[in-house]
């Protein structure tokens, strides 16, 4: 462990992993957790779409027009259920989607992406043999003082143990030694755990946008930025 990572790291927790650059071997498991971390945003965004107003209002319009037609709150009922069984597919879909784009983006060649330029980097978090964790940092496209911090992930069983801390230290401390000005990232406003390691780290939330799809434009479902200056 470098210095800044042990810096980083919560002191009541000793860590046994290790974090290192990333290795081609490493392939397979780094796509799978970043599929794994995605997919577990699945159900609290489903929340959160359930509690919006205008889903409210859909519902039951739907539901009112279905009980005309058919003067059966039995076959009403159903027919809701399968309404809302389309919609979770519907919505599973659209995050396959994403992680499928990801994976035809940086995450189909890692090497290319993050290993071959001096000002981007890729390391996991590795515990016991057993890669646990990931995060990537490039140069940002409209500034060559700024770095991006991608892809972090951290297994589901491996968190609470200081991995995303010293993963963020790695970023953090590479982008001071190319002498960038900061380091920012964008993390999805239903990612509250993230939020507050970034913001105890030291990011502060600089900026929000709607996610530019058909889900977001819906939803209002938003990006939030996060920016730590070095």
């Amino acid at each position: 462990m470098t210095e800044a990572q042990h810096k980083h790291k919560r002191p009541d927790i000793m860590a046994n992993f290790s974090i290192r650059k990333y290795k081609t071997r490493d392939y397979d498991i780094v796509r799978l957790l970043f599929a794994q971390g995605m997919i577990e945003h699945l159900p609290p965004t489903c929340i959160y779409l359930l509690k919006l107003p205008r889903v409210h209002f859909v519902l039951m319009v739907t539901f009112i027009s279905l009980l005309v037609l058919s003067r059966s709150y039995l076959l009403s009922f159903l027919c809701m259920t399968a309404v809302l069984a389309a919609g979770w597919r519907l919505l599973k879909a659209e995050f396959h989607r994403y992680v499928d784009q990801c994976y035809g983006d940086d995450l189909m060649d890692i090497e290319k992406s993050y290993m071959d330029d001096a000002r981007s980097c890729f390391w996991v978090a590795e515990s016991g043999g057993r890669v646990i964790g990931m995060v990537g940092v490039q140069p940002a496209r409209d500034s060559e003082k700024v770095m991006v911090l991608r892809r972090l992930s951290v297994a589901k069983d491996q968190r609470f143990r200081g991995v995303a801390r010293s993963l963020c230290a790695a970023v953090i401390d590479f982008a001071r030694q190319r002498g960038c000005e900061r380091v920012s990232l964008e993390s999805s406003m239903i990612q509250r755990a993230a939020h507050k390691l970034y913001e105890g780290i030291g990011f502060k939330k600089t900026g929000d946008k709607v996610f530019p799809t058909w889900f977001g434009m819906f939803s209002n479902f938003s990006v939030l930025t996060y920016t730590y200056d070095l």
